[in-house]
């Protein structure tokens, strides 16, 4: 079926196209959340990969997989995007006497996601990197090799640090359930 939707995609079916969207469209916004931590961020990058797909779905050659060639399309797009984003230039005086930064804004928002407040605590100890890897694999639910894809680190890089960071997470909260347990 998706081998038959690709088809007649790439001959300018766009009812095709619409329905590739579909299939796709919830893993890929995942993955862009994941990459630019920003919604709307991740929306602009989003719409701008399947303008991609559309452009490059013509060359796109039937029999490979086509789920890492959408995800490489997103990644690209993603970095393309961090690239070309420039900070903004803003005077101090206009803030004085006001938080310069919400606490809201530093909170990342795959952490926010997370309905405890013990894992959420525990998931804010580990760095950048495992934070990022983990929430590839359980927030936009890739699998192991669409992960090298799309950080280019080795598979066995992946692997250790999501045993590292889920062993970290045991020992953390297995620490504090321990602590519960001794208070009441």
């Amino acid at each position: 079926m998706e081998e038959n939707l690709i088809e007649q995609a790439q001959s300018g079916d766009q009812e095709a196209f619409r329905e590739l969207v579909k299939m796709y469209g919830s893993l890929l916004y995942r993955t862009a959340r994941v990459l630019l931590n920003d919604p709307l961020s991740a929306e602009d990058a989003l719409q701008e990969a399947w303008l991609d797909v559309w452009r490059g779905l013509p060359t796109f050659q039937l029999g490979r997989p086509f789920r890492p060639w959408l995800l490489t399309v997103v990644a690209n797009r993603c970095r393309k995007h961090l690239r070309n984003t420039q900070p903004v230039s803003v005077p101090i005086d206009n803030y004085l006497g006001q938080t310069l930064i919400a606490p809201e804004a530093i909170t990342n928002t795959t952490l926010q996601s997370v309905e405890s407040p013990e894992l959420e605590a525990a998931l804010r100890g580990l760095n950048v990197d495992q934070q990022h890897i983990l929430a590839l694999r359980f927030f936009a639910e890739l699998e192991l090799e669409e992960i090298t894809q799309l950080t280019q680190l080795p598979l066995g890089t992946v692997k250790s640090r999501i045993h590292r960071s889920i062993e970290y997470l045991r020992i953390r909260l297995g620490a504090k359930t321990e602590i519960s347990r001794k208070v009441q």
